[in-house]
């Protein structure tokens, strides 16, 4: 297969555009989104289960890409255990008791979120990133779960 010049020329100009145009399709604009802005991943540095039990029954509010949401009520917080997430072999427990972890679980009162990452805000809490989790669909009241897992930090 022999190449004309006509040819070489639309392949090197294709592969010129296709190298402009393809990162710049898959680049982020750190300045559109503070979703995980150090200030708010800070407020969950260190976080545990009773850093948010004194808030159960509280109202906190809610937004994404800056359009408040309106609020949700903590309804429960609870321990995340082995038993918890099924684990049985030898091997799995070994694993879940490298992991900690705590639940939240929010009732809304509006219409459905779908599963994403909302900014939560509380007036002593601060504002922090969480990824929310909806219970199913034909589930009333709505609820929505956070999970928290982190390693466990040895005689702690």
């Amino acid at each position: 297969m022999s190449l004309s010049r006509r040819h070489f020329v639309q392949l090197g100009s294709l592969s010129l555009l296709a190298g402009a145009v393809i990162p710049a399709a898959f680049a982020q604009d750190e300045t559109d989104d503070e979703t995980f802005s150090q200030e708010r991943m800070a407020a969950l540095d260190g976080v545990s289960r009773q850093d948010f039990e004194p808030y159960v029954g509280e109202r906190f509010a809610i937004s994404q890409a800056g359009r408040s949401l309106g609020k949700m009520t903590l309804v429960e917080v609870r321990e995340l255990t082995s038993a918890s997430t099924g684990a049985t072999s030898s091997t799995a427990n070994a694993a879940a008791q490298a992991l900690t972890g705590f639940a939240l679980r929010f009732q809304g009162s509006g219409g459905t979120l779908p599963q994403g990452t909302y900014i939560f805000s509380q007036s002593y809490l601060g504002e922090f990133p969480l990824f929310l989790v909806p219970a199913g669909p034909d589930v009333q009241p709505r609820t929505y779960t956070v999970i928290f897992n982190k390693l466990a930090t040895p005689g702690r």
